[in-house]
């Protein structure tokens, strides 16, 4: 047993008292009447030691009493007591979530931000248990619970501050609610102890901008006992205004006046008149004309960029007028015209409505961003090698000569796609020397008209329809179609069928291409899928699948990966803005998109060109209100004013005073002293009243 206070223990020197009191005569009690006490001298009686004490069990309580009143004074307790928590389970669990997002790299905000998170590290007890979690698009954890844990304790601070000076902000956006989310997650799941085991803090360290997203936190299930403890840092000024460059999907290729821009202004700037210009390579200035932007606080304003300057195809828009720099620069890349050839192994004309060919040319309307051509590939039951050589997808609807189809089986196994169209039953031998096989027979259907029964949304054909909303083909009649079997060992897969189960749409491998075999046409004389909604849709994706997809986009976000622009071939050669150089395969995707700027590739002899520009909600700085967190769910709490390193003494004073204010032992030794003390009152007065009877009876 241990006691917490026990100097009180010296108390226990009094039960000599007592003892002594026990062992001395007391004076005469009673008094006897005598006649004259003239003659007699005044003898005050002596003290003198018994030879032996009386009344021992009145002696022995009234010592135990004394003792059971020092022993509760200094505040007993069980050291080794089943309550006993362990000595990590009363530390603080803290992770710091930090903001490395773009906006963070305004003036003055950083140094303020690390500075803060280098305090919580440093102010860590020994006991405490820290994390660090850095966020912008997506939070990383910079150091975690356990690799805390693992560090010696004398040297966590330094590790800490070391992995924190390694660590600046990006060029990113603010996913908060994410963050916040995923951060809250990380504290480790203590429902299992018997005993609580401290406090759990969340201290975000952000500017708190209104441009950060708050996605995810509406509805959220925090884990038990996790507080949110917001740090927000604010810059040296405030107002901001950003520009933006919008994506120019609807604009024609190298054109800079259809750039379209996007300027916002914050609501606590003090600016609203701004120039925009591009800059001039090398120079301060600005290259061209230049356009004035009148734009209150608090307003959004889309508007075109000056012209490009002759002979460009990239630049950077600069905005001045603000003096917060980070996000006053935006790079263009202007859209390439993309060209697509689709070979129609057919002789009808474009202009006739009763065949394919015309409702074929119309699917595929040209856009300011890519070119579809329909070109005749066979000219006197001769394949254009040419035409072959550069189509993306070839549409087959009629019987082709055997060293025609031979030709084109051979593109097809060189990673193409080509569509054949069975437009009647004499279509078999085409079939089978495209797949490969000696025979195909081929029949007319019979029955007034068939619909689609079955349709497979798991192949990327049909997945875009596979929405219950554009699911349902069950409107299109096929007036005629034909029937075919699909030969054993022929590797293909049906991607629709008829309502009598017969093939609709079926997918034959052909070394590395695809062969499409669709049992009808879509002109009026065997089908209205030429006039259904489904028609327009379903032939961009063909020709998407084929290898024509629409051209990447131009501009990015940092972050953001770019889609290869090649999806075979020699391996591609990208360049960053600051010069690095990365080699990928073609078809991989160019992840390392963490820089603003203009970014390259060589695609065979010709280079292509991407823009990467930081999210325009990054400039919108006005800080939110805590109270709009608190409104999604997040349980806020207070910052500490001042958190100290509790010294090791101190820290196992505190334990002890926890552990001694649980067991509370000196209720019970209160207990025993009352007890004791009743049973003392009796014992003696029982003795006082036995003393007198016999003295009586004397």
């Amino acid at each position: 047993m241990s006691f917490l206070a026990p100097w009180f223990l010296l108390g226990t020197l009094a039960v000599a008292g007592p003892i002594l009191f026990h062992m001395v005569r007391r004076s005469a009690r009673e008094r006897m009447p005598f006649s004259s006490l003239l003659f007699l001298h005044s003898t005050p009686p002596r003290a003198t030691r018994r030879r032996k004490l009386e009344h021992i069990a009145l002696l022995l309580l009234r010592c135990l009493g004394l003792l059971l009143l020092a022993a509760g004074f200094a505040r007993p307790f069980l050291p080794k007591s089943n309550a006993s928590p362990p000595p990590a389970a009363a530390g603080r669990q803290l992770l710091v979530l930090l903001d490395i997002s773009a906006s963070m790299r305004r003036e003055g905000l950083w140094p303020k931000a690390r500075a803060l998170a280098e305090r919580y590290v440093q102010d860590a007890s020994l006991l405490d248990r820290v994390s660090v979690v850095t966020f912008d698009q997506r939070p990383r954890a910079l150091f975690s619970f356990s690799d805390w844990s693992s560090w010696p304790p004398d040297q966590r601070a330094a590790m800490g501050r070391e992995r924190l000076e390694a660590v600046s902000p990006g060029w990113s956006g603010t996913q908060l609610g994410l963050a916040l989310t995923t951060a809250a997650e990380q504290f480790p799941d203590d429902t299992s102890r018997p005993t609580a085991s401290g406090p759990r803090d969340l201290a975000l360290i952000s500017d708190l901008q209104q441009g950060a997203s708050l996605e995810g936190l509406q509805g959220h299930d925090w884990p038990k006992g996790v507080r949110v403890i917001i740090e927000r840092v604010d810059p040296k000024r405030r107002g901001n205004a950003g520009l933006g460059i919008l994506d120019p999907s609807a604009a024609s290729a190298g054109d800079g006046r259809q750039a379209r821009v996007r300027v916002v202004n914050t609501r606590d700037s003090d600016r609203e008149t701004f120039q925009l210009g591009w800059s001039a390579e090398g120079a301060a200035g600005y290259a061209g004309k230049t356009a004035q932007v009148y734009l209150p606080p608090g307003q959004t304003r889309t508007l075109s960029a000056p012209e490009l300057p002759a002979g460009a195809s990239t630049g950077a828009l600069r905005l001045t007028g603000d003096e917060q720099e980070f996000d006053n620069t935006a790079y263009f890349a202007a859209s390439e015209m993309e060209r697509v050839t689709v070979a129609y192994f057919g002789s009808e004309s474009p202009n006739d409505p009763e065949h394919m060919r015309y409702y074929l040319q119309r699917a595929l309307p040209e856009t300011p961003r890519r070119h579809v051509e329909v070109v005749f590939a066979v000219s006197n039951s001769v394949v254009s090698p040419q035409v072959l050589k550069a189509a993306s997808l070839a549409v087959l609807p009629a019987s082709l000569p055997t060293e025609a189809a031979k030709d084109v089986r051979d593109w097809i196994a060189g990673g193409n796609t080509a569509l054949l169209v069975l437009t009647n039953a004499q279509s078999g031998p085409m079939l089978a020397a495209l797949a490969g096989v000696t025979d195909v027979e081929i029949s007319e259907a019979s029955g007034d008209y068939a619909l689609l029964g079955e349709i497979d949304f798991t192949h990327p054909l049909f997945a875009p329809f596979a929405d219950p909303r554009f699911s349902d083909f069950s409107h299109i009649h096929f007036w005629r179609h034909r029937r075919w079997t699909i030969a054993p060992g022929l590797a293909a897969r049906v991607l629709a069928r008829f309502d009598d189960r017969a093939p609709a749409l079926a997918q034959i491998s052909i070394g590395k291409g695809n062969l499409l075999v669709l049992a009808a046409g879509w002109h009026p004389a065997d089908s209205q899928l030429a006039v259904s909604t489904k028609f327009v849709p379903l032939t961009q994706i063909i020709l998407d699948w084929g290898g024509g997809a629409a051209p990447a986009r131009s501009q990015f976000q940092t972050g953001e990966p770019i889609p290869p622009p090649v999806s075979a071939g020699d391996p591609l050669v990208w360049r960053k803005p600051d010069g690095k150089v990365v080699t990928l395969a073609a078809g991989t995707a160019f992840t390392e998109t963490d820089l603003p700027g203009i970014y390259s590739v060589m695609v065979g002899a010709k280079p292509r060109h991407f823009a990467a520009n930081p999210p325009l909600d990054e400039s919108r700085t006005t800080p939110l209100s805590p109270d709009d967190l608190a409104s999604l769910g997040v349980p806020l709490g207070n910052a500490p004013e001042s958190p100290a390193v509790t010294p090791p003494a101190t820290q196992h004073r505190l334990q002890q005073e926890e552990l001694e204010s649980r067991q509370k032992l000196w209720r019970w030794l209160i207990v025993g002293l009352l007890a004791a003390a009743w049973v003392e009152i009796v014992l003696g007065g029982w003795l006082g009243r036995r003393v007198r009877t016999l003295e009586a009876t004397t």
